[in-house]
Parts: structure tokens; C-alpha cells; sequence
């Protein structure tokens, strides 16, 4: 099985890559220095691919009254326009599962995260269009939607103090980068009948009331 992977160079997608080949799952990942997804590209690849995992992301925060429509776009680009240009152009098998990585941002939203919260419903709204239209060659497309992942990244941008509280706050804690890349093992080696979907995995935050 052969798997074609964005993102990898992060803290999550360095899992995913991790438990795939752990598993004898060849992977192929795609960094920025094989493609620019931040504009628009033709994947040009004959490779045929069992399936196909888009955790490149981009944020930037800023407010409603900061945000432009150059960084709007920039992160559209990244986060969403570019998952529906490979599902366009990658070369699929018969049957392959297609997982686009989300955000808690997908379900729920914070000031700030104006650009990026789009980008997370947009890349949604394409998920559940995309299952139905590619389910003609038994594809499932689904999203998964971590909340706040515990990775080097997180712990670098927050002090302790912080993730402690956020750890505090969320009833099971802050969710192991591994926990993402064990659910893309099964969805990409198991699944049959589960399409159109977006799992929220986020420790229980979103059931929190405010």
C-alpha cells in the first residue's frame, strides 16, 4: 500500500508518517519544497496511490479588522483549495480512502481565527461534496478534526502555565499527536462504509459549556 502525505514535516503529519510506516504502509510526502500549495499547481505524478492524507495547514491570527484578503486567500489556498486540486489530479486505486486533517476550528471557532475557522468550514463543505462524487469509484473522503494536539509546536507557542490550564480544561487533556495517526491508520486500512464524515477528536473539549 502506498500513501501520499502533505504535511509531514509537523508535528502531526510526523506521526502520521510514523505509524504508516510502522506499519509497512509506504509513504509519500510531499513538503513545500516539492510543491507550493500556497497557489495554484499541477501535481504531476503517475503514481498510483492507495490513498491520500492532506495535513498541510496554515494559520494566521489576526483579527476581523487586520485580516486581508492576500492572507484570506494564502490560507484558503493552503488548507483547502489545494486538498480539492489533488483529489482532482493524484492518481487514486479503486477503493482508496481520501482523510483531510481539520481543526476543532471546524466545528467551533475563537477571535481571531477569522481566516483559518473559514478555511476549516470550507474544507468541510468540500469533504461531504467530495464523498459523494468520488463514491462512484468507492472512495470515501472524511475529515479528521483534532482539537488541541500535544506536539513540540504547541509547546513552544504556550508556557507552562498555559498548557496546564488548557490541559486542565479539557476532560481527557490534550490529545497525543499519536492518537491522530492511529485513527488515520484505521480509516486508510479498515475502512469501508464511513465517508463524508468529520471526527472531532479533542479530548472532550467541545462538550465543555462555557
Amino acid at each position: 500500500m502506498k500513501i501520499l502525505l502533505t504535511g509531514a514535516s509537523g508535528g502531526i503529519g510526523s506521526s502520521i508518517k510514523e505509524v504508516l510506516s510502522e506499519n509497512n504502509i509506504t509513504v509519500q510526502s510531499l513538503t513545500s519544497k516539492d510543491i507550493d500549495l500556497s497557489k495554484p499547481f499541477v501535481f504531476e505524478d503517475d503514481t498510483i496511490y492507495d490513498g491520500l492524507i492532506h495535513c498541510a495547514g496554515k494559520n494566521i491570527v489576526q483579527g476581523y479588522n487586520e485580516v486581508s484578503y492576500d492572507n484570506i486567500n494564502l490560507i484558503s489556498n493552503i488548507n483547502t483549495n489545494s486538498f480539492i486540486t489533488l483529489c482532482k489530479e493524484v492518481r487514486l486505486s479503486h477503493g482508496s480512502n481520501i482523510i483531510a486533517i481539520g481543526s476543532l476550528w471546524s466545528v467551533r471557532t475563537k477571535e481571531r481565527r477569522l481566516a483559518y475557522t473559514m478555511s476549516k468550514h470550507a474544507l468541510h463543505g468540500a469533504v461531504k461534496t467530495l464523498s459523494l462524487e468520488m463514491s462512484k469509484n468507492n472512495m470515501k473522503v472524511n475529515m479528521i478534526s483534532p482539537g488541541f494536539v500535544d506536539t513540540k509546536m504547541t509547546r513552544l507557542n504556550n508556557s507552562e502555565e498555559k498548557i496546564k490550564n488548557i490541559n486542565d480544561y479539557i476532560p481527557l487533556g490534550m490529545v497525543p499527536p499519536q492518537e491522530i495517526a492511529n485513527l488515520c491508520m484505521y480509516m486508510i486500512t479498515k475502512n469501508n462504509f464511513i465517508t463524508g464524515q468529520n471526527i472531532v477528536v479533542d479530548g472532550g473539549y467541545s462538550n465543555r459549556s462555557f
